[in-house]
């Protein structure tokens, strides 16, 4: 590997120095996940890589967006045109943006003409929790999941009545007000959180030579989040879930006009849950998903392209065989409408998967095989295996290998082919197969009295990628990614600590050049105390050097960084409280994409109601 294992020895040394002191058991430890196999089990027994973000954890820090609060966790890099609102990528254990699948309430939701997910469109008051599963999960979810999962749940109701109100102003024009009603009793429990964000921004290009890029590029947005769950008896329940957002965010398109994107993402999601028997109960699931955009980039030009996407799935849950099947059929339709006249508009998936997985003393296994067959492209079947052995109380290790795959897009495919002259020509290629990848992974993890640490070595080969470099979409890419992960987690006395140092070697097969906006050593620390009314923070994010592109050149190299964030939380009275955050505390300029600005030093002022 060409990655230096003196950092991950140095966060090994951190970990192990630590362990001996930490007494306190109330370290996030064991929560319930059912993103690493699409059914309850404990966070801690999972066998694949899983990452938990609480609503308490949400909320006490503050972040100003979802992009944000996923950059600082283990294998998870971030890039961003411009500040809060601008479109970004997220890159998944060195995987490119459009490899990684999101789920909103088990809804997919991303565009089939781009391939990526705008995450920037979910605001965080919206969110209960997060599950990042890092690694392919295509034997799960199918198409997309090649580099890792991210499921958002929305924000649900629990008994009593709950509502709530908050407001904030800070840099840059900022300013956020949203309010949630939430309650329920033993059968009927609900929440509908509403609000607005805006901020005036600051200049995304501020090396343009452009007089008509020197103006402020911000951003505006209206949410609503929704949910509603009956019980019905037993542990049968009828439930729905719904968000929408509505943002537009300008930008400079060196156009006396004031360019815009404007970008609406929707989901609906129903489910019934049935218990037949004490082992057997299925859930009946079904999802519209809407991603839409639309670019305005001068007074005459716009485009638009929009993906709707309807899914519908039953799964059965049974209790066999002295651990847990799961088996499942799912039906997705895709469906894109543009500004741009493609051959085909449409496509549907058809998909049959099986699961089980069980401990045993000592032993736990996982097996798991998925057949799609896309009307586009026809059958491609996926699986994965694990096996997990507890080595003591403390200690357990883990193997796993797995293939994973992603569809090729509606641009890929169908976009129109246009001729430039002496530049060429440019355009899809409707005879592109899937781009596929084989996944193995190794990992040992140590745990006790409220301290986890967990090390895990990834190699993950791709093959048949798309390519647009001689202007027509082709497979011909491959990449060789591997990596090192180590994490800590702990919880001593009136502290909290979580820190993660990835070391990564992601590379085009072709030329050895580092794939762009990814970093080889990147790390976090987040240190927390939480006394009496009073809880603080500070974080600390940095990413080594990146290129912005294949090929590697001095022109395309974007540095280092580190920046280091604070906030506090005080509970003035029972109900009311007052939220600060400081976003790059040092000022320091750093880049994301090339030729794009960050933001500087930033800080946002809220106050909320919440009735406890």
């Amino acid at each position: 590997m060409k990655i230096r294992l003196s950092a991950l020895a140095s966060a090994c040394a951190l970990a192990c120095s630590l362990a001996p002191t930490v007494h306190a058991a109330d370290a996030q430890l064991g929560h319930v996940v059912v993103t690493a196999t699409r059914q309850p089990i404990s966070a801690d027994a999972a066998l694949a890589s899983v990452d938990v973000i609480e609503r308490d954890e949400i909320a006490r820090a503050g972040h100003s967006s979802l992009l944000g609060l996923l950059s600082s966790r283990p294998g998870v890099q971030m890039a961003r045109n411009g500040g809060p609102g601008s479109s970004g990528s997220i890159f998944i254990r060195g995987a490119n943006s459009g490899h990684t699948l999101v789920l909103v309430d088990g809804v997919r939701i991303g565009s089939a003409t781009s391939g990526s997910p705008v995450l920037e469109t979910i605001p965080l008051e919206l969110i209960e929790r997060i599950e990042i599963l890092r690694g392919p999960g295509s034997a799960l979810y199918g198409a997309d999941a090649l580099g890792g999962v991210i499921q958002v749940f929305t924000r649900k109701g629990r008994e009593g009545f709950q509502p709530s109100v908050r407001a904030g102003v800070g840099t840059d024009g900022a300013r956020e007000v949203s309010a949630t009603l939430a309650g329920g009793d033993e059968r009927l429990r609900y929440s509908v959180t509403a609000g607005h964000e805006r901020s005036d921004g600051f200049n995304a290009r501020p090396r343009s030579a452009t007089a008509a890029d020197a103006d402020d590029d911000g951003f505006r947005e209206d949410y609503l989040g929704a949910s509603l769950a009956l019980d019905l008896g037993g542990n049968d329940e009828l439930g729905v879930n719904v968000l929408y957002s509505d943002m537009r965010n300008w930008y400079d398109a060196a156009q006396p006009f004031d360019s815009y994107l404007d970008k609406r993402a929707e989901t609906f999601g129903a489910y019934l849950r049935k218990q037949h028997a004490a082992d057997w109960s299925s859930t009946l699931r079904f999802g519209h998903g809407v991603d839409a955009l639309d670019n305005q980039s001068n007074a005459n030009t716009r485009s638009r392209f929009d993906t709707t996407q309807r899914q519908l799935s039953w799964q059965h849950d049974v209790a066999l065989g002295g651990g847990s099947l799961m088996a499942a059929y799912e039906f997705l339709q895709q469906r894109v409408k543009t500004t741009s006249d493609f051959e085909k508009t449409r496509r549907h998936i058809n998909a049959f998967l099986l699961g089980w997985g069980g401990e045993f003393d000592r032993h736990n296994v996982q097996l798991n095989a998925r057949h799609d067959r896309n009307s586009q492209f026809g059958g491609k079947t996926t699986g994965a295996a694990a096996y997990g052995y507890r080595l003591s109380p403390e200690w357990r290790a883990h193997a796993s290998i797995g293939t994973a795959f992603k569809a090729p897009t509606f641009n890929d495919l169908y976009f129109p082919l246009e001729c430039y002259g002496a530049w060429g020509c440019f355009g899809g290629n409707p005879d592109l197969a899937p781009e596929e990848a084989l996944n193995r992974e190794l990992g040992v993890a140590w745990e006790r009295n409220g301290v986890g640490v967990d090390l895990t070595y990834f190699n993950n080969r791709i093959k048949n990628l798309i390519d647009w470099s001689t202007g027509i979409a082709s497979n011909v890419g491959r990449a060789n990614i591997q990596g090192v992960e180590a994490a800590l987690s702990a919880a001593f006395g009136d502290y909290r600590l979580r820190a993660s140092v990835d070391l990564l070697d992601a590379e085009d097969d072709k030329t050895g050049d580092q794939l762009g906006r990814r970093a080889r050593v990147g790390g976090a620390l987040a240190l927390e105390r939480a006394i009496g009314a009073w809880t603080w923070g500070v974080e600390w994010n940095g990413k080594g050097r990146r290129y912005d592109q294949v090929p590697n050149t001095a022109s395309n190299r974007l540095e280092g960084y580190g920046l280091v964030d604070a906030y506090a939380h005080y509970a003035m009275a029972r109900d009311w409280s007052v939220e600060v955050r400081a976003n790059n505390v040092f000022d320091k300029d750093h880049e994301l994409a090339k030729g794009f600005g960050t933001q500087g030093r930033s800080a946002f002022v809220a106050l909320r109601y919440a009735m406890h």
